[in-house]
C-alpha cells in the first residue's frame, strides 16, 4: 500500500513545488531539473525552504515496467528522519485536481 507524502504541481518552468508532510515535518519542497554530470547522476535536485532554499535531495526519472509511465524516484534525507533517506516516487496524477496539484510523493514501507 502506497501512503502519499506530499503533493506537487508541475510549473512551466520544468519544477515540481508542493508540501511534504509526514507526522513530524512539513516542508515546502521544489523538485528542479538539472543536467546530469554523468550517467548516474540525478536528473533533479531536490530543495527545501522559502525563498532561500537548500538541498535535501535528488530525484532519477524512471519508467515504470507494467505501465510505462515515467516517474521520479525521489531520495530526501533531514535530520528529522535520523540516518535514514526517504525514498518516494513522484507519479503524474491522470487528471489535476481541484487547487492545481498534478503529482503524488508516494511512499511504500518496506520490511527490512
Amino acid at each position: 500500500m502506497a501512503i502519499t507524502l506530499g503533493t506537487f504541481t508541475k510549473q512551466d518552468s520544468g519544477d515540481f513545488s508542493g508540501i511534504l508532510k509526514t507526522l513530524n515535518v512539513t516542508a515546502n519542497l521544489i523538485i528542479h531539473p538539472v543536467s546530469r554530470q554523468s550517467e548516474n547522476a540525478p536528473d533533479y535536485r531536490v530543495y527545501a525552504g522559502n525563498g532561500q532554499r537548500y538541498e535535501v535531495g535528488a530525484g532519477w526519472s524512471q519508467v515504470a515496467k507494467t505501465s510505462g509511465e515515467t516517474y521520479l524516484n525521489l531520495k530526501i534525507a533531514a535530520p528529522e528522519f535520523g540516518p535514514n533517506w526517504v525514498r518516494a516516487r513522484l507519479v503524474k496524477l491522470e487528471t489535476p485536481q481541484e487547487d492545481g496539484t498534478t503529482h503524488l510523493a508516494l511512499w511504500e514501507p518496506r520490511e527490512r
